[in-house]
């Protein structure tokens, strides 16, 4: 399997008494590559607080792709504990640990608050000792706040836990929107759009989600208004108008739409004005992805005969195809960073993997997920992660290696993740 590597600076910041500042190269390709080990006992506290921020934050540390959390069954101290004393430190590196958290958890009337250590075992520097305070009913959010101050102040990475994701949920017979976080906390599923929902697409600012509703018996395009929660029919002709996808500005859709015949890709602002045909094949063309610049989108089609992956440059009209291994590739997704697209690829053993292409077509590689059947990527604004659906029902989210994918639902039915940006 051919190589993609990536390379992530992490700059540790600076603290008062700590050492000076370091930067630390990670090759996560390379074959030595290991990930930074967790030591985390019990936290201190209420049992009905405790037991779950614990598993939330041994969560969002595996999800991160950085971290990964050494059984507390193999502590000398299980815990709980409030406070690592610098005397136990040696306990923790014994078990090959990199970091000790330790975190306790009170209540202050309504609110909850979370104290939360973190110390570098190897030179006893305390990188985080901060309280955070929540509702008690969303502690989630003080354990978030925590992994994203340390993400983006001590190694230099953007804040992933205040990004969420949606999808789409089936339950009692019914398709709906569900949104999280994207660690799978705080979901809601909107009830608005019928029983039958598909395709979510988050716009650029976080603001708006576009879908496909069968509400009038008919695939219609909708945009859903996180803000007012209202919903709003964006395109409703007759035959199929599905795979929504935001433009960079967030100003214009691009869909696949067979008003004119033949399902093809069309690009239309958002006021409804300047209905523009991107594609011209006898087959089915569908399921756009804009790249970073705007200038191109890859897509799905049927032109050569099975469905393949193409990119389409928006200024000359010129077609590419990106995808020749295996007979069945489609649901492309651009990376962020403008360097990958990922997509659904049906291997020989008749298993769905998500696979990485380079956007001129080099350096195809599958990755192994979870091994079940996965289909429909989306990466994370970072591009560092993909997030995906397992044929367990759930959605998971791995690093670009396809290790170690952490589930973030449960109890199956959640299909056609799209993640969102920073939340602001």
């Amino acid at each position: 399997m051919r190589r993609y590597w990536i390379i992530a600076i992490l700059l540790l910041a600076s603290l008062p008494g700590a050492l000076p500042a370091q930067q630390i190269h990670i090759d996560v390709e390379a074959s030595e590559f290991r990930k930074m080990r967790i030591a985390m006992p019990a936290y201190a506290g209420p049992d009905d607080l405790t037991g779950s921020l614990w598993a939330t934050c041994a969560r969002d540390f595996a999800l991160s792709g950085l971290f990964e959390v050494i059984s507390p069954q193999s502590y000398v101290n299980p815990g709980p504990l409030g406070e690592i004393q610098a005397g136990t430190l040696k306990d923790y590196s014994l078990i090959g640990a990199d970091y000790a958290v330790a975190a306790s958890v009170s209540r202050q009337g309504q609110m909850g608050l979370f104290r939360v250590q973190m110390i570098e075992i190897s030179t006893g520097t305390v990188i985080e000792n901060t309280t955070y305070s929540s509702s008690d009913q969303t502690m989630y959010r003080a354990v978030h706040a925590f992994m994203n101050h340390m993400l983006k102040e001590k190694f230099g990475l953007d804040p992933l836990f205040s990004s969420k994701i949606a999808c789409i949920r089936k339950a009692g017979g019914a398709k709906q929107l569900h949104v999280m976080w994207c660690d799978g906390t705080g979901g809601n599923t909107i009830k608005g759009g019928g029983n039958l929902v598909l395709n979510p697409a988050w716009s650029p600012d976080g603001k708006k989600i576009a879908l496909v509703s069968y509400y009038r018996n008919n695939p219609d395009l909708y945009i859903f208004d996180t803000i007012s929660f209202r919903l709003n029919l964006f395109s409703g002709l007759k035959g199929i108008n599905i795979s929504p996808a935001f433009d960079p500005t967030g100003n214009r859709l691009a869909f696949t739409q067979s008003g004119d015949g033949n399902p093809e890709i069309y690009m239309i602002n958002l006021d409804g004005t300047g209905r523009t045909r991107l594609t011209t094949s006898w087959a089915t063309d569908t399921s756009p992805s804009f790249s970073p610049d705007g200038k191109g989108l890859v897509f799905c089609s049927s032109r050569a005969g099975n469905p393949q992956i193409f990119f389409l440059d928006l200024a000359g009209r010129k077609v590419t195809r990106l995808t020749y291994e295996g007979k069945y590739n489609t649901e492309p997704v651009f990376s962020p960073r403008g360097d990958l697209v990922a997509f659904s690829h049906l291997a020989k053993n008749g298993k769905y993997y998500i696979a990485l292409v380079r956007p001129d077509g080099s350096r195809f590689r599958v990755l192994q997920g979870t091994g079940l059947s996965d289909e429909a990527p989306a990466f994370s604004p970072d591009g560092r992660l993909i997030a995906f659906a397992a044929a367990d029902g759930n959605i998971y989210v791995m690093d670009l290696l396809g290790n170690a994918a952490v589930p973030i639902t449960t109890g199956g039915g959640f299909s056609e993740p799209a993640w969102s940006t920073f939340m602001r």
